[in-house]
């Protein structure tokens, strides 16, 4: 490329050395990273592509600007309908019916709906102006559930803060800035106000078991101030190794093996790694609770397996407390080692209670546990709290103590495992529950308004044993018209007087035509060809 002097003569410029062209390329990089990100942006990149690529991404930004609107709307909607739980002058059964009522609305469980309803009031009290760039589609969904999470252990005027400093943030930014500027202004802002006692590490000690796996594992976390957590972990750690160190022992030296409760290493012959010799230990532990008596478990730990997967004729999982399906070969393997096995007496057509049921207030063990297997978390539609603790019986029509004989009877029909905190309500009789005993179904009146339906749980029937019964049927059904079509024909052949192995005149009239074992008419062997 050159340029002109007054002579119109051309005028070469020698090529920038090696370091100003590196310094030229990062300046204009600098450049185009200071450009902030648009929806014109974002379509000239797919461009590159075709225009149709640039189209779909164009569309893609309209809905993450839709998906930020949504989910501002829907933080209103459920302020709106319903009071702060963290108010002064909270009304908990009201707060209790509200968190019902969203459950119904969300088809979530009432857990997750009480804690949307307290995050919409605090996002709407410490977070309007975010709040409000959200509704706006500004502020990218991710990024506000985001600041919400880490925004939720700092104290209201933290946070009254953070919420008046990003009001004026460019957000046109890429999520690394954003969420690097974010950690900036949270420590910032935290180092400032004081840590609240519940948000101390102390005070929030705790053991969370997290939802089960569809491996059939489960997690139990452990969470408390770090010095105490490596603590146990180093304790833990040379307890472990103690004990790996005497099983090999005991191995070489053909002495009992300690800790080897279920016997695996003396049939194996193999010692666990670490990580597993430190589970045995810590699930071998006892429990010191400074000479406290504790009350023996209110049910036993009930694993239901169906038929089919027991025979191993299926692959169908079973049914651990009636609420985590665990896979096929852990159900096998739990039945097998187990001497002890129960059995619930109902009518296979209705799935009714077949015992006598009791003519007292409370309802006898057998009845309990029947009603935990047909509902295994609280009965009122959206809880999920299970019935296998801090749960009570309740007649759905009430018993009359002064005379049994015109109340609500003691009877699985007009029985069922509630929360303590769905047993006031319906006590208060905000919660109005009618049972279909013959269709096995309980409606549910709440607030004398919206009518839901909650269906008993009776059997493992799920789509895939359904499936695998079925199919086993149909086999033995196309079986059986198969033994019935052969019979038919051998009643035929006796009556003419036939065996297998004689020769017929067959259907077209030639004779050479022969009777099979099963009855059937075969026509002549082929001629040879030669």
């Amino acid at each position: 490329m050159g340029e002109f002097d007054d002579n119109s003569e051309p005028l070469l410029l020698a090529p920038p050395s090696p370091e100003a062209a590196a310094a030229m390329k990062q300046a204009a990089a600098r450049r185009r990273r200071r450009r902030p990100v648009t929806r014109e942006g974002v379509r000239q990149v797919g461009m590159i592509r075709s225009p149709q690529a640039a189209q779909k991404l164009a569309e893609l930004w309209d809905g993450g600007k839709q998906d930020s609107r949504r989910l501002a709307e829907r933080h209103h909607v459920v302020i709106a309908t319903s009071q702060d739980p963290l108010g002064p002058e909270v009304d908990k059964d009201g707060t209790a019916m509200e968190a019902l009522h969203v459950s119904l609305a969300l088809r979530c469980t009432r857990a997750q709906a009480s804690s949307t309803i307290r995050e919409s009031h605090r996002i709407g009290a410490l977070l309007p102006r975010c709040l409000e760039r959200l509704g706006r589609g500004e502020f990218p969904a991710a990024w506000f559930e985001k600041l919400v999470e880490r925004t939720s252990d700092l104290e209201d005027d933290a946070v009254l803060e953070v919420d008046s400093a990003l009001a004026e943030w460019d957000l046109s930014v890429s999520p690394e800035s954003f969420s690097l500027r974010l950690g900036h202004l949270l420590t910032a802002v935290a180092s400032r106000s004081e840590v609240p006692q519940h948000a101390t590490p102390e005070a929030r000690r705790r053991v969370v078991l997290d939802p089960p796996r569809p491996d059939g594992t489960g997690c139990l976390r452990i969470i408390g101030p770090i010095p105490e957590i490596l603590d146990l972990s180093r304790r833990l750690d040379l307890a472990a190794h103690a004990v790996k160190n005497a099983q090999l022992s005991a191995l070489e030296a053909g002495t009992p093996i300690p800790a080897d409760a279920d016997g695996y290493i003396e049939r194996t012959g193999e010692v666990p790694s670490i990580a597993g010799t430190r589970y045995d230990v810590l699930k071998g532990t006892a429990f010191d609770t400074a000479g406290v008596e504790v009350p023996e478990a209110r049910f036993r730990l009930n694993v239901t397996v169906p038929v089919m997967t027991l025979l191993g004729e299926s692959d169908a999982p079973g049914m651990l407390d009636g609420t985590t399906p665990i896979p096929a070969s852990m159900a096998r393997d739990l039945a097998g080692r187990e001497s002890t096995w129960y059995r619930v007496l109902t009518d296979p057509t209705s799935g009714r209670f077949l015992p006598v049921p009791a003519d007292r207030y409370r309802p006898p063990a057998e009845q309990i546990e029947h009603l935990r297997l047909r509902h295994p978390t609280c009965a009122v539609p959206g809880c999920n709290r299970p019935t296998s603790w801090l749960t009570e019986s309740d007649h759905i029509k009430e018993f009359d103590h002064e005379d049994p004989a015109s109340g609500g009877p003691t009877d699985v029909v007009n029985l069922h495992e509630l929360c303590r905190e769905h047993h006031r309500l319906k006590t208060l009789g905000l919660l109005d529950p009618v049972r279909d005993d013959a269709a096995g179904k309980t409606w549910w009146d709440v607030s004398e308004i919206l009518m839901t339906m909650q269906e008993d749980g009776r059997d493992l029937a799920t789509e895939q044993v359904v499936a695998e019964m079925t199919a086993v049927w149909d086999s033995y059904e196309t079986a059986r018209a198969m033994r019935e079509e052969t019979a038919q024909r051998w009643r035929e052949l006796r009556e003419q007087g036939l065996a297998p192995g004689d020769e017929v005149t067959g259907p077209d009239g030639e004779d050479g035509w022969w009777v099979d074992e099963d009855g059937r008419l075969r026509p002549p062997p082929d001629p040879p060809p030669f």
